[in-house]
């Protein structure tokens, strides 16, 4: 079973990874054998390029999964779970964006920046 990514809404684009600098985002339907799949996928990745995956700076995010499903798989590879919402880079990420405290920190933090 491979990594087959979820596709976009109202578009003919699939997504099943991102990658900004030296962070990746994997996407994928939810279930053991895709997980325990990646995680194949990423000590292969090690063994054939020597460069390895920093588990204890990673996260395993179950979207519409209970915690307790998510948290023996993550716990193995030395992943923390996480849950939503959560922040990278500064910006909110999966919360109610249309909620005007959701954008406070952004807001206040651009704010610094120009003021200075």
């Amino acid at each position: 079973m491979y990594l087959q990514g979820k596709k976009i809404p109202n578009s003919d684009l699939t997504v099943s990874h991102l990658f900004y600098a030296d962070d990746t985002l994997f996407v994928g339907d939810w279930s053991e054998e895709k997980f325990k799949n990646l995680a194949r996928i990423l000590r292969c990745f090690h063994v054939s390029s020597g460069l390895k995956v920093n588990f204890k700076k990673s996260r395993v995010f179950g979207i519409g999964v209970y915690s307790q499903e998510v948290l023996p798989l993550a716990r193995p590879l030395g992943c923390e779970p996480a849950n939503l919402p959560f922040t990278y880079l500064a910006v909110p990420v999966g919360g109610k964006h249309e909620v005007k405290k959701y954008w406070k920190p952004v807001i206040e933090k651009l704010q610094l920046r120009l003021s200075a």
